[in-house]
């Protein structure tokens, strides 16, 4: 049976009724374990396998740019909504050898496309091949598309974003589906910029690297956009990263609404309120600062922050807190800096040590630029920041 006769015998199945269509989505897709991909930030790969494992209750397996799990759609949803390092998600479909577009075209037209994606998909194939016979990217992603076109209604020029991906190795295919569509860093929660913005996952990141669990005090006295101080809040209070968004997989056939929306009234639920704040922001920006107040005022986390116009070489840390507690920097980079980063780090470490006794810390900067020696008791952790190389400068304040 030729891809052809493959499309014509499910689009007979679909004109047969709703109820059987419905019945195919249940039995092949919703009721059925699925492989997942889910992919990090580079070196990021460790502490996202322990968030996943701890989080979603499941063994997963290290892999190339991530973890992958075995789950039903449930845990897919669940992952969605609770994962704070997780950069995307991708659902394995199909993996296969093609030495040729016809053996291509064949094994991608087996999958039941019209049982995962919705009538009206806006469909667009990214591929990336590495020592196949099948080099030609965009050859292979029309033959990908045409194929997938053929089983959807809207013929896949519809309204609705999905995204296929298509990896080659060595002549073997994987073809996966973004279950989430814009990446998981963008959480809808930020509606302005900064000078030098982290992404949220990068943020959480160095939270959890610095020890921060939200159970005690933390201080951004550098905030710019805030981000560290919004990945805080929104850990010390238990929100879920994305209880805001939306993703790709609300618009598939196989999607239940009222089941998604109990896991988010359940996040929803579990948000815990702060009597007093704990996360002090402060910037010498005061644009800076009434920005990221406008954000925080309208969200159900913003009564854990306090926000102030300072310089952090003027605060006080005992005027935060009494208990010492985590204190991040991400510094503006390069010719922001008077005199260089080199010597602004290093000022930002000794006035860190002699001031800001007790605290832990956890400074992003370029990596060629951490200095040498660090500090007795420092580490530092490499990780890659839209094409820089970075390093977290992580210790204690003796």
């Amino acid at each position: 049976m030729d891809c052809e006769d493959v499309m014509s015998e499910r689009q007979q199945e679909k004109k047969a009724g709703d109820s059987a269509f419905e019945k195919r989505v249940r039995r092949r897709v919703a009721a059925r374990e699925h492989t997942f991909y889910v992919g990090a930030t580079p070196g990021l790969g460790g502490l996202l396998a322990r968030e996943a494992e701890a989080r979603l209750g499941l063994d997963v397996t290290r892999v190339t740019g991530g973890v992958e799990f075995s789950a039903r759609l449930e845990t897919l949803w669940e992952a969605a909504l609770h994962l704070r390092l997780a950069n995307r998600i991708l659902v394995r479909l199909s993996t296969f050898t093609a030495d040729g577009f016809n053996r291509l075209e064949r094994r991608t037209a087996e999958i039941p496309w019209e049982l995962w994606l919705p009538a009206d998909a806006d469909i667009e194939v990214v591929v990336t091949t590495h020592h196949c016979r099948l080099y030609h990217s965009g050859a292979v992603a029309e033959r990908v598309e045409k194929v997938v076109a053929k089983a959807l209604p809207g013929g896949g020029k519809g309204t609705v974003p999905q995204k296929i991906y298509v990896r080659g190795e060595d002549d073997h295919f994987t073809l996966s589906l973004d279950a989430v569509g814009d990446p998981l860093f963008k959480r809808q929660v930020k509606t302005h910029g900064g000078r030098a913005p982290i992404r949220e996952t990068l943020a959480s990141a160095i939270l959890a690297m610095a020890g921060y669990t939200g159970d005690g005090p933390l201080a951004d006295p550098m905030c710019g956009a805030g981000t560290f101080s919004l990945e805080a809040a929104m850990l010390a209070t238990h929100t879920p990263p994305g209880l805001f968004r939306q993703f790709a997989f609300e618009a598939w056939p196989s999607f239940r609404e009222k089941g998604f929306a109990h896991l988010k009234r359940e996040g929803e639920v579990g948000i815990r309120r702060f009597e007093a704040p704990m996360i002090f922001a402060s910037d010498l920006d005061e644009g800076a600062v009434g920005r990221l107040g406008k954000t925080l005022a309208g969200m159900p986390f913003g009564g854990a922050v306090s926000l102030q116009v300072a310089d952090f070489f003027a605060l006080n840390p005992a005027s935060l807190s009494a208990d010492p507690g985590v204190v991040v920097f991400n510094p503006p980079y390069g010719k922001r800096i008077k005199g260089g980063n080199d010597a602004f780090v290093k000022r930002l470490l000794a006035h860190l040590g002699a001031e800001w006794k007790g605290w832990k810390t956890a400074i992003a900067v370029p990596k060629a630029q951490v200095p040498r020696p660090l500090p007795e008791g420092f580490h530092e952790h490499p990780m890659s920041h839209g094409g820089l190389d970075l390093s977290v400068i992580i210790g204690k304040l003796p």
